[in-house]
């Protein structure tokens, strides 16, 4: 049993037709509002203004697009999906070709291109079949009128020059239709008239990049399914060509089709689909289901077993005629509309008794993983390519995930590095010129950041500003690339919020202000890395637009998927921000007084990233431990959505990956599987060093993040001497305060060997005028975890590498395949690897962990 998902058209809106999806899907709607500028369930509820095609369109796309959203958090997606002339773009939407954002605007400029379009008319024709249709226009010279609409075999609309219309009217009649009904409307859509507005639409569509839906979606065009590299054509030739309604039933009824569901308002798609049951030859179907505002009237539409031609059949091809018709009234609403948690899906039975809804379907890798993460960021696949921090992850890494259909998130130079380059020609500095003090000394020791970077965690320096945590504590990672300027920031921030991938943001001194730079460019995601739970910056970029809606519920704009590595830190992210602080940043003017109030009731987070925990944990569980314990306590957090958990950096093989989704993960986040894409920002010398690392080539060393308590990371050893030598550093700050207590001998020894040059050059801390040795390992570890434009390493010889276990695990299953070259291990390319093999195990297996989830 097969089931195609059909999205109705124009003029089957219904009067309330968005009760109960507005409240479900706050988010959606919040998103919707921002691209229309206007409530859009203020909209939905002015009849007035749904007599206008530019204002019924978007709501119409809306609303399908809410019903999809509850149907596919019920049951698996299906086989096919279609859409009648505007649907389309909402089946587009649903299979993943395009995210909602895009096609809304898509639909905004649709119908305003078709709003300002006048000087046609259009005509219902019922029963004269196709054939006779065209005989008859033929043999009257009526070369001037085009096929708009080709329904069903008794049912087509036609247009063209309004007085050739009319003229024709009563030539059809006399030539055996039933029915003629001339259409209030002032445009000849779908025909040879619209050329210039599909022109106008084609500028528009060329500016998007198409998706290969995950689902096939049938063209009104062509009758068969889309390609990713055509539907910007289809899209522009539909605006002057008919659609081929029947043709696309008979291909779905030739491919196995039995059951179609109506995903929106009104029921005319189901009723053409019971002429197609009863027409087309074909394995048996199944009576259509409705989804959304009719499903209440499912039973009527069942029992039906052919549809009759006269004023019902006539009203559904008027219904679908795609244009303005201002002299209509709304259709009152349907009884038995779905009452609001209901989810919009109402099961029917199909002729073996089967629920047609709760069918089981085998795992595909589009379905794995949680339905609404992917609709939140635009994804076809449940894969989130993120980095390390160490830079390699830049806009070239994302720009090729997004193209696969993947959320992307790229490294971000760490606070204090931002605010350094930044510096006050692009924001003011509230901590003065200190921070931006150039050091003096040798230059084996300059440091080109200025002593800021040597500050105490302890001291002014990590407590300074909006964006440090109460706790300040220890500095966090510092930078991990070759220091770019002010304009090369801008435009990575510019590009993230143009393409839609994310970026990584640290806790830290200098966080507010690139928190500052993410709002003022439109960067809606971030992925954060806060070890000690949410601070002020995280919670100003989080709530910045926040609002409640009409209905009272809180509502956020932006979004914030935070790595987490144990259950309190989780909870910290979980909660909604404390009452103190939105306080502070009320009074700062960090937020407004509205933004708060919304804040008061959302978690900061809004997907949670669950990762293998640091070397200093002692609880003994890992990241697939931690994810059902996480996933559990999300499912109690506040807010009218679900944060949706996942793991990161630990699925390295389709075993791994099929464990995670059984475990009920909800997406999976690669790092150094990202890292060694062909296109991130790695010498050639150290990408082929991580496609071929094993675990003997890992090992733990500490870092510059937690550098007092001696918290140890995953780094590569082969090749490097950065292991070694940063264990002799540490071991030498926690023996010594100050680097003048070390015995001669050594501290000779390590400043010759190890940093290169005297130690002098260093900054003195900043009551003891002393060097101290923290200052000289904070250094070190800085400077072998810096690298040049060209991905070098600044110190070859003890370079720093990050590695998380999926990669030793990705490179041992890929060993003689053809992923095991760098070139090919492309985001796209290993996350659908992995995700198809998973699918594969699971179908052989359990699948029900693995369907696609709300």
């Amino acid at each position: 049993m097969s089931v195609v998902w059909a999205f109705p058209g124009q003029g089957s809106q219904r009067k309330d037709m968005g009760v109960g999806l507005f409240d479900r899907h706050p988010g959606v709607v919040a998103r919707a509002d921002a691209v229309l500028g206007r409530s859009v369930r203020e909209l939905s509820a002015d009849q007035g203004a749904l007599r206008d095609t530019r204002a019924l369109q978007p709501v119409l796309y809306t609303i399908s697009a809410l019903t999809y959203l509850d149907l596919a958090a019920r049951g698996p997606q299906p086989d096919f999906m279609i859409g009648h002339s505007l649907g389309e773009y909402s089946a587009l939407y649903a299979s993943g070709a395009v995210d909602f954002e895009t096609g809304l605007r898509l639909v905004v400029a649709r119908a305003e291109i078709m709003g300002g379009t006048s000087g046609g008319g259009m005509l219902a024709v019922v029963g004269l079949d196709v054939d006779r249709l065209r005989e008859v226009l033929r043999r009257e010279g009526a070369d001037d009128i085009d096929l708009a609409n080709h329904n069903s075999p008794v049912q087509s609309v036609l247009s063209g020059p309004e007085e050739s219309i009319r003229e024709l009217a009563p030539v059809l009649r006399r030539a055996g239709a039933g029915k003629c009904v001339l259409l209030h409307i002032s445009v000849a859509a779908h025909s040879r008239y619209m050329a210039e507005a599909a022109r106008r639409l084609g500028a528009v569509l060329d500016t998007v990049t198409f998706r290969e839906p995950r689902v096939p979606v049938v063209s009104n065009v062509t009758a068969r399914p889309h390609r990713a590299d055509e539907i910007a054509t289809r899209l522009r030739e539909h605006m002057c060509q008919g659609v081929r309604w029947w043709e696309s039933l008979a291909h779905l009824v030739d491919h196995g089709v039995t059951d179609l569901v109506e995903v929106g308002p009104g029921n005319v798609l189901t009723k053409l689909w019971a002429v197609a049951r009863a027409e087309l030859p074909g394995p048996a179907a199944g009576v259509g289901t409705l989804v959304g505002a009719d499903a209440g009237a499912g039973t009527e539409a069942e029992a039906e077993t052919e549809v009759e031609v006269g004023a019902t059949a006539e009203a559904e091809v008027e219904a679908e005629t795609e244009v303005s018709e201002a002299s209509r009234e709304v259709p009152a609403a349907v009884p038995g509309a779905v009452p609001p948690g209901a989810g919009g899906v109402t099961p029917t039975e199909g002729p073996t008794g089967t629920p047609s809804l709760a069918r089981a379907g085998r795992p595909t890798a589009e379905r794995l993983g949680a339905a609404r993460f992917r609709e939140r960021y635009g994804l076809r696949l449940a894969w989130v390519a993120s980095g390390t921090g160490d830079g390699a992850v830049g806009e070239e890494v994302c720009r090729a995930a997004r193209e696969a259909g993947l959320a992307a998130f790229a490294d971000s130079v760490g606070p204090v590095d931002f605010a350094d380059q930044m510096g006050p020609s692009a924001f003011a500095d509230p901590t003065g010129p200190s921070a931006h003090a150039d050091p003096t000394g040798p230059a084996g020791f300059a440091d080109p950041r200025g002593p800021s970077d040597f500050a105490d965690p302890t001291g002014p320096a990590a407590r300074t500003g909006p964006a440090a945590a109460p706790d300040a504590g220890p500095v966090p990672d510092g930078p991990r690339t070759a220091e770019a300027p002010a304009e090369a920031l801008v435009q990575a921030v510019t590009a993230a919020a143009r393409h839609g991938w994310g970026i990584g943001l640290c806790a830290g001194p200098g966080a507010d202000r690139l928190v500052t730079l993410l709002l003022d460019r439109g960067v809606r995601h971030v992925e954060a890395d806060h070890p000690y739970g949410p601070d002020a910056a995280l919670v100003r970029f989080r709530f910045t637009g926040a609002r409640r809606t009409p209905a009272g519920t809180p509502v956020a704009r932006r979004h914030v998927l935070a790595r987490v590595s144990g259950l309190d830190q989780a909870a910290a992210f979980l909660r909604p921000p404390s009452p103190d602080l939105l306080a502070e940043l009320v009074r700062t003017g960090g937020l407004s007084a509205q933004e708060a109030d919304a804040a008061r009731e959302l978690p900061v987070a809004s997907d949670l990233a669950v990762q293998a925990p640091a070397g200093w944990h002692a609880d003994g569980a890992d990241a697939y431990q931690l994810l059902p314990s996480v996933a559990a306590l999300a499912a109690r957090g506040p807010g009218p959505e679900p944060v949706h958990v996942g793991l990161r950096g630990v699925v390295g093989t389709p075993e791994q990956a099929a464990t995670a989704f059984a475990l009920g993960a909800a997406f999976l986040v690669s790092t150094s599987l990202t890292a060694c894409a062909p296109n991130a920002r790695l010498s050639a010398e150290l990408g082929r060093t991580l496609t071929e690392v094993t675990d003997d080539d890992l090992t733990w060393a500490p870092t510059e993040r937690y550098a007092t308590l001696g918290v140890p990371a995953r780094v590569v050893r082969r090749g490097t001497l950065f292991p070694a030598r940063a264990h002799l550093l540490h071991r030498l700050l926690r023996a010594h305060r100050f680097l003048v207590e070390v015995p001669a001998a050594r501290r000779r020894h390590i400043e010759e060997e190890v940093l290169g040059g005297p130690a002098a050059g260093l900054p003195p801390g900043a009551l003891d005028g002393r060097v101290r040795t923290t200052d000289v390992f904070r250094w070190y570890v800085r400077e072998t975890a810096r690298r040049t434009g060209a991905g070098d390493p600044v110190r070859p010889l003890d370079h720093q590498l990050p590695c998380d276990p999926e990669l030793t695990h990705f490179n041992r299953a890929a060993l003689g395949t053809g992923l095991a070259a760098r070139q090919a291990r492309t985001p796209g390319a290993v996350a659908g690897h992995l995700l198809t093999k998973a699918a594969e195990l699971l179908a052989a297996g359990v699948v029900s962990r693995a369907e696609m989830r709300p």
